[in-house]
């Protein structure tokens, strides 16, 4: 029994802990309770009925069962988990009961038998330590979102649980053997959780560097990707002064005679300096569109318009994007670009005559709601409730989506997608919260 209650707290704190990294699909407690029912139930009639080198694997899988109800993940943050968990789990209770039998000169095997509940609970102790020394020390939480969200790195992670797992399963053997020394035996054993343990830290810390890397190359080269789409804006800018600037020049001019011809009442010489006015700007001055009333935004909007005409895409915005949202000109990059670019790109996929990007905008008093509506070919690789890259550098790309909610949720908005495979039609809301400090600012 106190064994039970042990596994049903560490399953508790396991289940909690993931709910800070992956995307929770069922909230409710209830749904937690057979969660841990599922995985506790399973381990109970496992190891009761089977031998204890076969439940293991089945109680690995019932966990990831568990898992998969609560969270949406990829088969690879699935694999983690399970090998994450169970890995701690074999590995806290290898070093506890290799101490013991230590401490008191007697085999592994007597020490099961005699100490085997007192044991499970100082193995889990020891397991919830080791998670959060993980946690706070090695792979802070933004770091191990780095690492759940880099698929390779995360694959390598496993890689190694997995076959550690499997080493220490077989040395686990070694408590069936009489003829094996068991104070060497057990030092041996409990050699090997330490250092597999070690080893673990070394791989966790190295892949979430290296995941954090990753993500902030991607930050750079969406910011060279921003600052060329500024570059391009203040092109459009400068060629629309200027050419307003040569119109102007002869702008009094013209409204000059077109005063004397009024004054003479030569009404058809008038009429037609003013269709002449009309068809020079229309000529001269280049008429610049704005799409929205963010520069940034409006920068971003202006580049896909370009893209847009290039690719025979019917384009068409309006985003008004209030200063009172809390959003830095770096979040509006991250979000918008993505948003656009995976848009452009799921219009290349489809005929010329369907091609279309539509932005649109609304504001209540606490929510600004920017809509980007495109056509697609209906054709989507869901995975772990999203939808992902169907491009084969999977590890480069795939990330547009994940980067827009991380971005938005992390301000305390939402994200809808909504896509109709049917219709060919995607849809993204963006739901922004508008800043209550800034508006009481304004009302001041």
């Amino acid at each position: 029994m106190i064994s039970l209650v042990s596994l049903i707290t560490y399953d508790t704190f396991t289940l909690l802990r993931f709910k800070k990294l992956f995307q929770v699909k069922r909230e409710h407690w209830i749904y937690y309770m057979i969660a841990i029912a599922i995985n506790a139930i399973t381990t109970a009639v496992a190891y009761t009925l089977l031998d204890s080198r076969f439940a293991v694997y089945l109680v690995f899988v019932s966990f990831m069962i568990s898992f998969r109800l609560l969270f949406s993940g990829t088969t690879t943050q699935t694999l983690y988990a399970g090998s994450i968990y169970m890995f701690s789990l074999y590995s806290s209770r290898g070093i506890v009961y290799s101490i013991y039998s230590i401490v008191l000169h007697i085999s592994i095997k007597s020490v099961l038998q005699e100490y085997y509940d007192i044991i499970t609970v100082l193995a889990v102790l020891l397991a919830i330590i080791y998670f959060l020394m993980i946690r706070d020390v090695i792979v802070p939480r933004q770091k191990a979102r780095y690492l759940m969200n880099n698929q390779g790195q995360l694959k390598f992670v496993v890689i190694y649980l997995f076959f550690q797992w499997l080493f220490l399963t077989l040395i686990n053997d070694g408590r069936y053997y009489d003829d094996v020394r068991q104070n060497w035996y057990s030092t041996l054993y409990m050699g090997s959780c330490i250092i597999s343990n070690l080893w673990l830290l070394v791989i966790l810390n190295h892949a979430s560097r290296i995941s954090e890397l990753f993500e902030y190359e991607l930050f750079t080269h969406q910011l060279q990707e921003q600052l060329s789409r500024q570059m391009r804006h203040y092109q459009s800018y400068r060629k629309f002064t200027e050419s307003y600037r040569a119109f102007r020049h002869d702008y009094e001019k013209l409204m000059a005679s077109l005063k004397t011809l009024m004054r003479r009442q030569e009404y058809k010489k008038a009429i037609k300096l003013l269709d002449d006015i009309h068809d020079t700007m229309q000529r001269s001055v280049q008429i610049h569109k704005d799409y929205s009333d963010n520069i940034v935004l409006d920068a971003i909007l202006q580049d896909a318009a370009g893209v847009c005409e290039e690719k025979n895409i019917r384009f068409q915005a309006h985003a008004h994007l209030p200063e009172s949202v809390s959003m830095t000109e770096l979040d509006i990059v991250r979000v918008f670009s993505n948003i656009i670019n995976n848009a452009i790109e799921a219009c290349n996929k489809v005929s010329d005559s369907q091609r279309f990007i539509e932005v649109t905008s609304n504001s209540t008093q606490d929510w600004t709601i920017i809509e980007v509506t495109n056509s697609f070919n209906g054709e989507l690789l869901i995975a772990g409730g999203e939808p992902k890259t169907t491009k084969k550098d999977k590890d480069y790309h795939g990330f547009g989506l994940q980067i827009i909610r991380e971005t938005i949720e992390g301000m305390g908005g939402l994200v809808f997608i909504e896509p109709d495979s049917e219709k060919g039609i995607f849809k993204i809301k963006s739901c922004i919260p508008i800043n209550p400090r800034s508006k009481a600012i304004e009302t001041v």
